[in-house]
């Protein structure tokens, strides 16, 4: 490879090209983090050249990373394709754009003329496509567009077709951060330039920089009427800030050589640090590698990959201790599914490279091509959207609905995997009836989820040496006899259903009310024209948390507070009156004494005497639950357990044990 410094004249000035691949990320860069900064060392080399400073030191920023690419015919210009650094020659273009712009509204054609060398490439009439190849930096198709217009179009035009990030009555962008990233850019720096050109910003490198708020219009105006700025200092002022960025600012150029593995580099520059996330450095192995078996890479990008810049992937999840895009999650998970292995999410590159290896040292060869592979990533990434989206009408959707309040995420590599295999859907459905029945029955029974990406995986190994079957599925569980694998038996989920005090205790509320919610359904299937509810119901006790002013004890009095004192410290349920008090406060957190409401009670009906709490479910509800419920004439430990062994004959329809 050859390397050296070189200002961003000498990297701009000559008739060359500099493409960004297709499949690396579009234009990033914020105000805060780049341009800020940027503007500022920019400023401060326009205030060293306009005071004739000694300037000592030019300002470094960072590499650019070029690869040559042949020329079809000899009347191409000259182009390299970006490896690295592509944000910042980007930054470079728009920048001069803005200052080009300024320079054009404020009558400088001398200064037009001169920024615009360093922004599209002469002599059109010798060029192959000049439409394309007149631009000095070509960037992404998601950026391409507006790119071209920013350049391209004067900024009357721009304003017109951009109008909806323009303020009506004057010529300002909105505010940078609702705005496209590069429209943002451009807005930002138009804006700066125009203040320091404007005003004495320029005169003390040592003042701050001045706020350009959206009222400062009417200001700069009264500043030009009353000081009669001098347009020959204007100008001066202007080109000093154009000409610090071309003149003292360098850039490492790189430029590889054959036998030089572009992948390698690009990585070894953006592992350090975090200008990309391991979604981009995945992105960038697979196309690089496209692209080196010449199997059309903006094809492929636009067929396969396109989807996944959709912003559904870039939203932020937490699972576990991380923190990450959608898109991570889903190659993560991925690549579980397909090794039936773990996967280290901070290490999610290098696990992605070696999964390709290992695809490549299979017996059957692994993926033919990299539109084999990423076909597969395609295919993958529809079924954890449908996961996501949670559509109840869509069987996988249904699922993660379902699943979704228990919060178990590390059964989707083998939900993945078995919903991809060439099994009958209804038979895929009832395995995932299967799973979700595990995942209940446990949690109801207070067993830990400790391990489970683990144990899913052994489920998935398991799967794919005896093949993909409910029969197989349900045989692995009901075998288990660890604590943190076993299944529980319809015995052990009874009593834990009718004893264990599961509100807020071993089930958070929402993970109550997605039980009550499973079992109303059940009924409104028997008895209703839909089983569709209500959102947000919210979980109420029966006999309330406070029961003791208007729910005595079956001998008609009220607890003391010491007999309430010495419950808590009992656990023996007799006929004494500290035993029936531990009896109640047991059974009150149970599922017979738990319903759900469509809104919660006030305080005074919730506290109050179930005659009250009878006739606000009568007026208020109609779910199963409640009708159920207010048939009952008076409220007591008999009824909580009764109701609570008539719902769990639900709740074992609902969560069978496999046979």
């Amino acid at each position: 490879m050859k390397a050296g410094p070189v200002t961003v004249r000498q990297l701009l000035e000559n008739r060359q090209r500099f493409c960004v691949p297709i499949y690396q990320r579009h234009y990033v860069w914020s105000r805060d983090k780049q341009w800020e900064p940027f503007w500022n060392d920019v400023r401060t080399k326009a205030i060293e050249r306009l005071n004739n400073r000694e300037r000592r030191f030019s300002h470094f920023m960072g590499a650019v990373v070029l690869e040559a690419r042949g020329a079809a015919s000899s009347r191409q210009v000259t182009s390299f394709q970006v490896v690295d650094g592509q944000q910042r020659l980007t930054t470079f273009q728009l920048f001069l754009a803005a200052a080009r712009d300024y320079a054009e509204q404020a009558g400088f054609g001398d200064s037009v003329g001169l920024i615009e060398g360093y922004l599209f490439n002469e002599k059109e009439h010798l060029m192959e496509d000049p439409e394309i190849e007149k631009y000095k930096v070509w960037p992404t198709k998601y950026d391409r567009e507006l790119f071209q217009d920013i350049l391209f179009e004067e900024r009357p035009e721009l304003r017109k077709k951009y109008r909806e990030y323009f303020y009506k009555s004057r010529d300002k962008i909105y505010e940078y951060s609702t705005v496209p990233s590069l429209l943002g850019a451009y807005g930002f720096f138009f804006d700066r330039i125009k203040h320091a050109v404007e005003s004495d910003d320029l005169e003390d490198d040592f003042a701050e920089t001045i706020e350009v708020k959206e009222d400062d219009e009417e200001d700069i105006a009264a500043t030009e009427a009353e000081h009669d700025l001098d347009r020959i200092a204007m100008e001066q002022r202007l080109d000093a800030l154009w000409e610090a960025l071309i003149e003292e600012f360098k850039v490492v150029e790189i430029t590889l050589e054959e036998g030089d593995d572009a992948q390698v580099i690009f990585e070894t520059l953006n592992e350090r640090g975090k200008p990309l996330l391991a979604a981009d450095l995945v992105r960038n192995n697979i196309f690089h590698r496209a692209d080196a078996r010449r199997e059309h890479a903006d094809k492929l990008f636009d067929k396969y990959w396109k989807d996944f810049e959709d912003p559904f992937w870039s939203v932020m999840e937490k699972q576990g201790r991380y923190n990450r895009e959608r898109i991570e999650f889903f190659l993560a998970n991925f690549i579980a599914g397909k090794v039936a292995g773990e996967v280290t999410l901070s290490k999610l590159f290098s696990e992605y490279k070696a999964f390709v290896k290992i695809q490549a040292n299979k017996a059957t060869g692994g993926y033919p091509s990299v539109e084999a592979e990423l076909k597969d990533l395609r295919a993958f990434g529809a079924l954890y959207r449908r996961l996501l989206e949670r559509d109840a009408d869509d069987p996988l959707g249904h699922f993660a609905k379902l699943l979704h309040p228990w919060d178990v995420t590390t059964v989707y590599p083998l939900v993945l995997r078995l919903w991809s295999e060439e099994v009958d859907e209804a038979e895929k459905a009832e395995c995932l009836s299967i799973l979700l029945t595990f995942i209940v029955r446990r949690a109801i029974c207070g067993l830990t989820t400790k391990n489970y990406n683990k144990f899913f995986l052994s489920v998935l190994r398991h799967l794919e040496a005896n093949a993909f079957s409910k029969t197989n599925l349900a045989k692995f569980l009901s075998a288990q006899t660890s604590e943190s694998a076993r299944l529980p038996s319809d015995k052990e989920f009874e009593g834990a259903w009718m004893s264990a005090p599961v509100y807020g205790r071993r089930l958070t509320p929402l993970r109550v009310r997605a039980v009550l919610e499973a079992i109303e359904r059940e009924k409104r299937q028997k008895f209703h024209e839909t089983d569709q509810l209500a959102p947000n119901l919210s979980v109420e006790h029966i006999l309330p948390s406070k029961w003791e002013e208007h729910w005595p004890l079956p001998d008609g009095e009220t607890p003391s507070s010491d007999e309430k004192l010495q419950a808590m410290f009992a656990n023996e349920e007799d006929d004494s009156r500290i035993g029936q008090i531990v009896r109640r406060n047991r059974l009150l957190n149970t599922f017979g004494n738990l319903t759900v409401l469509t809104k919660p009670l006030n305080s005074s009906v919730r506290h109050g005497p179930y005659k009250d709490k009878r006739d606000a479910l009568s007026d208020h509800s109609l779910l199963v639950l409640n009708r159920e419920i207010i048939k009952s004439e008076n409220w007591d430990e008999e009824c909580i357990e009764e109701r609570g062994r008539a719902l769990f004959e639900a709740a074992l329809g609902l969560w069978p044990y496999p046979g």
